[in-house]
């Protein structure tokens, strides 16, 4: 298993709200998770070590049912680890850990109260003062989203991606030094899942919070991700740990012309052929393995 990582510390930068740290290194510690089930226990995740670092943009890639959304359940706190441990900073977690955003699958937000009043939600339950600058915040927020304009609209005077721009900017409002995403562009057509993506490193850019990024497409995960953890079929093993460091910041269309690129799309693809989580015939393996 090749782990090889890289010092991100050149593009951490200061947040625009609060002076404190960005957050701390999350450590994942030979995690295993099994699932007590009717019909037996369910391995989930086997024996599982990595390490992000503070303002790291870190993806999840691998086939459905591999433990993906488990590891965020079991970093959050939300469920235990069977065996092994999780810790951010010097704190082992074994319960929720609130110092944290979420972004999940569905937008879930709340039909019944506006733009603004659902991204303002967590500073209301965790009642963080003053209110007034949780509220530039997410006007701000809201203007990066490309939402301004939209503040007193509901949720079902929008579409499908300003709904998950409404969600993102609800998780990053709290100015959370830890956001975990689990697929949050994967309902959406093609078009505007490609702007999700721009909209999403536009708004990292200026928070710089970690984020761990769960999804099964290969080429969003390369052009997101400062490193991608490639994840065997269940139980969840990790295949390699891919350095994306030769990709420039900041990421724009022109970085899909790379030749960097297309040999990360290429390596991850072939890993998946030689799990036979993908098919691969003679030529398609002529196509992988080129750089």
């Amino acid at each position: 298993m090749n782990t090889t990582t890289h010092s991100n510390q050149g593009l951490i930068a200061t947040a625009d709200i609060g002076d404190r740290k960005r957050g701390q290194t999350v450590s994942v510690e030979n995690v295993t998770k099994v699932y007590q089930t009717a019909s037996g226990p369910l391995r989930a995740i086997e024996e599982t070590s990595f390490k992000i670092e503070p303002g790291e943009f870190v993806s999840v890639l691998g086939p459905s049912g591999c433990g993906k959304t488990t590891f965020l359940m079991v970093i959050s706190g939300l469920i235990p680890c069977t065996t092994g441990r999780v810790k951010i900073g010097d704190q082992v977690i074994d319960k929720p850990y609130t110092d944290l955003g979420f972004v999940f699958q569905r937008d879930v937000l709340m039909d019944w109260r506006t733009v603004l009043s659902n991204v303002m939600l967590p500073v209301e339950i965790k009642k963080l003062k003053p209110i007034e600058k949780y509220q530039e915040r997410a006007h701000e927020l809201l203007k990066m989203a490309g939402l301004s304009g939209f503040e007193k609209s509901l949720p079902c005077e929008l579409s499908g991606g300003m709904r998950q721009r409404v969600s993102i900017c609800r998780a990053l409002v709290s100015d959370p030094p830890i956001l975990l995403m689990d697929e949050p562009f994967g309902a959406l057509d093609a078009l505007t899942r490609e702007q999700m993506n721009d909209d999403l490193l536009k708004i990292w850019s200026k928070s710089r919070s970690m984020v761990l990024f769960i999804t099964h497409n290969i080429s969003e995960a390369v052009y997101l991700s400062d490193r991608i953890i490639v994840m065997s079929q269940r139980p969840g093993r990790i295949l390699e740990i891919l350095d994306l460091s030769d990709l420039p910041r900041p990421r724009n269309i022109a970085t899909k012309e790379l030749p960097a690129f297309n040999k990360h799309i290429n390596r991850i693809r072939h890993i998946f052929v030689n799990q036979g989580i993908l098919s691969g015939g003679e030529e398609d393996q002529k196509f992988i393995l080129q750089d």
